[in-house]
């Protein structure tokens, strides 16, 4: 029932924003039916934070379309034309449609007309954004970023372009720092003073 709620929450923004200019982040899927994927998995279970950049180069994908966070609770009073950088809770972008990425909130965005790029980060836990989680270095940290992708944005009052179809955002674990055992330490501790000991006696 819930899922029912979710999906028609999504159609009907979707609708009240058909003829708004920009995009709609509704559903980002690929011909497998699964957006994203953990460890190589595909993950219908987890939710994700999110964050669609747009730039008007391959190389100047930087300007945040909007960020989806667990930790965040908030939703659009208005969700036609929402200004690029708005921040939205991430609850329901993979639960509620079974593996694919939704912006539950069917906003549309007020990206400029014409041909935009695109990129999608994801990224588990309660950091707010890709880099801190990236940086984070914590065991059980996943992150993903997908490729760049065109998109022709139409101009108001032409429906917004649907944001689907790209491909899968393949998430693993972030890089986690090696920190050595005590008993390690020590050894090396051991063999160093063992070296100065050796050249007092050689010279």
């Amino acid at each position: 029932m819930k899922k029912l709620i979710l999906s028609v929450s999504a159609i009907v923004g979707i609708t009240s924003g058909a003829f708004a200019q920009g995009i709609t982040f509704s559903d980002f899927s690929n011909a497998n039916g699964y957006a994203a994927t953990i460890d190589g998995i595909p993950d219908t279970t987890q939710d994700l934070n999110l964050e669609l950049l747009y730039g008007t180069s391959s190389g100047s994908v930087t300007t945040p379309v909007v960020t989806l966070l667990l930790s965040s609770v908030a939703t659009p009073s208005n969700n036609v034309n929402v200004a690029p950088g708005a921040t939205f809770s991430a609850a329901g972008d993979i639960t509620a449609a079974g593996g694919l990425l939704y912006d539950t909130t069917g906003s549309s965005y007020a990206v400029p007309a014409g041909t935009k790029f695109f990129q999608l980060e994801a990224w588990t836990g309660s950091y707010s954004s890709y880099a801190e989680a990236l940086a984070s270095g914590t065991t059980g940290v996943y992150a993903g970023i997908s490729g760049v992708f065109s998109i022709s944005v139409p101009a108001a009052p032409a429906t917004p372009s649907d944001i689907n179809g790209v491909g899968t955002v393949a998430l693993t674990q972030v890089a986690t720092t090696v920190v050595p055992e005590p008993s390690t330490l020590a050894m090396a501790g051991v063999g160093l003073a063992s070296m100065l000991i050796f050249r007092r006696r050689n010279k």
